[in-house]
């Protein structure tokens, strides 16, 4: 895979990334696998990383369709069954907050109150644009669907996490709130941050939330993949993932499916790697997992890409993240066209 060490080693020249993993892998096989850090440090397949977003697939839309298999939730449910809303969010149902198509984008909690009463602070929110017009990306919406999901469970989001989903696939290591003493990452600037999540709504918030919060390791993530990619799957039926995968949202800025992002010919990050219809999430942090459902094609990048660009500027520079997946999955793709014409 030399067009993928060549463009990780040019995002350590440049000072995009401090440590990185990448996994890709069809099916129960692992095709290539790479770990770099410049710290004096081992990075190995258990090593934590802040997942960020990457929380919204792995914790909160999988127990959404847990909870819609066993009848619990659909998605055409109004908000208001859960919880007390405005007369302006009456219409407001789980499916628009799985789409992402709620009509409220990037928002500060810290004004919110306490996380138990954190839904009456996003419900008072007044709408960016319409209910159900088009997707404007929600982290507010998938804090408001954590919150849903524990009246659902009976218990604490991570709570249901661990015993719905990481229990029952193996995720050893997948965790909120983790022992700090452990091997991870930093995905803050302060050394004594390390191990706290970086995104400031679910850290003032308790680092429990429906939006990021989780900590996970390459080893963890592919048995996620695998879980998702399976026939029979241990955790979703098939009709299930069939409707999480449509694209929910044709004729809108974004293709999104339930709780997934649908690539499309729009979409950059994934560069050619993957065709349409493939899905997947990313991680604020620098991390993203994506998959393809039919050829059984994945990969997992874990890094430290918006600390390091923090580092180097002085300030965000998100726009570099993105740059790095665009680089890497359009590398991987011509190793992986090279390698299948030796």
């Amino acid at each position: 895979m030399k067009n993928t060490e060549k463009c990780v080693g040019e995002l350590f020249a440049s000072e995009t990334v401090g440590n990185i993993i990448i996994r890709v892998g069809r099916s129960d096989d692992v095709l290539f696998e790479l770990f770099r850090s410049r710290e004096a440090r081992t990075l190995t397949s258990r090593t934590l990383f802040d997942m960020a977003s990457v929380t919204k697939i792995v914790v909160t839309t999988s127990l959404s369709l847990i909870a819609m298999q066993e009848g619990k939730i659909s998605p055409s449910d109004k908000v208001s069954r859960f919880f007390s809303v405005p007369d302006d969010k009456n219409e407001l149902s789980v499916w628009h907050l799985l789409t992402h198509t709620m009509g409220i984008g990037h928002k500060s909690m810290l004004k919110g109150g306490e996380y138990s009463k954190i839904q009456d602070y996003i419900l008072s929110i007044p709408s960016d644009i319409p209910i159900g017009s088009n997707v404007l990306y929600s982290c507010p919406g998938f804090i408001l669907l954590g919150r849903i999901l524990e009246e659902v469970f009976g218990k604490r989001l991570d709570e249901a996490f661990y015993e719905r989903v990481s229990a029952p696939l193996g995720m050893e290591a997948s965790v909120f709130l983790p022992d700090r003493t452990k091997d991870i990452v930093n995905a803050n600037i302060g050394a004594n941050e390390c191990g706290l999540v970086n995104d400031y709504n679910c850290r003032f918030l308790g680092g429990v939330a429906g939006n990021a919060g989780l900590f996970s390791n390459v080893d963890d993530l592919t048995k996620y993949v695998k879980a998702l990619l399976g026939r029979p799957s241990p955790l979703f039926s098939e009709d299930i993932l069939s409707l999480a995968w449509q694209n929910h949202t044709p004729n809108m800025d974004d293709s999104r499916g339930l709780g997934f992002l649908v690539v499309d010919e729009r979409y950059a990050q994934t560069g050619k790697l993957f065709p349409y219809g493939s899905i997947g999430h990313c991680g604020h942090t620098g991390t993203s997992v994506f998959l393809d459902p039919k050829s059984k094609f994945y990969t997992i990048i874990l890094s430290d890409a918006t600390a390091s660009t923090v580092q180097k500027y002085g300030k965000e520079n998100y726009d570099e993240v993105k740059r790095m997946r665009h680089d890497l999955h359009e590398a991987i793709k011509k190793d992986l066209v090279e390698e299948a014409g030796k």
